[in-house]
């Protein structure tokens, strides 16, 4: 009879433990149910020290980095070139993003330039000089950005180099740009643009005639770049004047910001308002009211896109519908489109193609949107209680089995 009592006892305390084990997951993994907000992870700001420095420059990402100047010698992380001060000549324009140098242009000589060097400024990605009634600009980029930008008519001469194949020239009278000049090096493209003039090519030799107020544009492919079609893709987007402008923008930990921007044509304007961790605007405008492509890039730190990618994006405090569709924003239909749309390119960093219907005095928002993080079913206050709790009930079972037993 007391073996039977001791069996029942025993088994009782058992029940109660197994009850009292059972619920102790519940308390820590947060199964229950709760109301709580979810929490919004903390975006961290950009560490400059982690960015890759190169040559002892002092940021450098995988959007652009940073130029010095030193006796004629301009050097940044992904492009090198000299620079005459007098004439204004630039040769040996030199990509340095793969393993060994690749020389994309021997030399540009633009007539009457007329250099100053009190008009020589270096900031960042950006080497720009200034001469008579003309300009030249070159940007510290993978893909080797350089613009030359005249108010009067001038003629400018790009030699290529000698292992610069498959050139070819197309002209569209009437439209922006109106010559494009396409060649090969290695693996590499380079695409030559001149917006208003005519581009002749003898050889190796190419002459634009630049007309008033005129651009000329030079930017490249590299052999070692990922998505090759996509990067064709675009350099298409500015030979058909789809593509209007480019910002690359990064985020400072002190609040502010480092740029890189260029515009493909004379007549729009743009420029960021902010840039901070997970948020940027910027304002686009244009006396011209057709449609066109505005491409904002961000390090993923500056604008994480998550994944799945979750950005929001406003034109004019309207919300902009995203394509799945890569490709679809550089569809030549789309300036027949009138809603707004964007598209997240597979390229280095967070870059985003927007589509605008109209790029009359419009302001772009962009905000990253942070992923859900699941919230734990009870505070950390709540956790301790229903620990306590429950070993009070566990005390009070086991006083009650003994009870029993005597």
């Amino acid at each position: 009879m007391e073996d039977g009592k001791g069996a029942r006892a025993n088994l009782a305390k058992a029940a109660a433990a197994f009850t009292v084990l059972s619920l102790l997951p519940v308390a820590f993994s947060g199964s229950a149910p709760s109301h709580a907000s979810a929490a919004l992870p903390n975006l961290s700001p950009l560490a400059l020290d982690s960015a890759a420095p190169v040559d002892n420059v002092p940021w450098s990402t995988t959007l652009f980095g940073a130029f010095s100047y030193d006796g004629g010698e301009v050097s940044g992380t992904y492009v090198k070139f000299t620079y005459n001060l007098s004439s204004g000549t630039v040769r040996s324009v030199l990509n340095l993003a793969g393993e060994a140098p690749v020389m994309y242009l021997r030399s540009i000589q633009i007539d009457g330039f007329l250099a100053s060097p009190q008009r020589i400024s270096t900031e960042g990605p950006i080497f720009h000089s200034e001469g008579f009634f003309v300009t030249f600009t070159a940007h510290d980029d993978p893909t080797i950005l350089l613009e030359v930008r005249s108010k009067t008519f001038r003629t400018a001469t790009i030699e290529l180099p000698a292992l610069a194949e498959n050139v070819s020239l197309q002209t569209s009278p009437g439209l922006w740009p109106a010559s494009t000049v396409s060649f090969t090096v290695g693996g590499g493209q380079g695409r030559l643009f001149l917006g208003a003039g005519s581009m002749h090519v003898e050889g190796n030799t190419v002459r634009a005639e630049m007309a008033d107020s005129d651009l000329l544009l030079f930017k490249s492919v590299p052999s070692r770049s990922t998505n090759r079609v996509l990067w064709d893709t675009v350099l298409n987007a500015i030979r058909d004047g789809q593509l209007a402008a480019e910002l690359d923008l990064v985020a400072t930990p002190n609040g502010e910001w480092v740029q890189n921007a260029v515009r493909f044509w004379n007549d729009v304007d743009a420029w960021p308002v902010t840039v901070r961790h997970g948020r940027a605007s910027v304002h686009v405008n244009s006396s011209s009211p057709r449609a066109a492509i505005i491409l904002l890039a961000f390090d993923v730190q500056t604008m994480p896109a998550g994944d799945p990618p979750a950005l929001n994006v406003h034109a004019n405090g309207t919300a902009v519908n995203r394509t799945g569709d890569t490709l679809m924003v550089f569809d030549p239909l789309a300036t027949m489109r009138e809603d707004a749309s964007y598209a997240l390119l597979p390229l280095p960093g967070t870059v985003v193609a927007l589509y605008l219907p109209s790029l009359a005095s419009v302001s772009v928002d962009v905000a990253s949107v942070p992923a859900e993080v699941p919230t734990p079913a009870f505070e950390p206050g709540s956790e301790l209680a229903v620990i306590a709790a429950l070993g009070i009930v566990s005390v009070a079972a086991a006083r009650m089995l003994r009870r029993r037993e005597t």
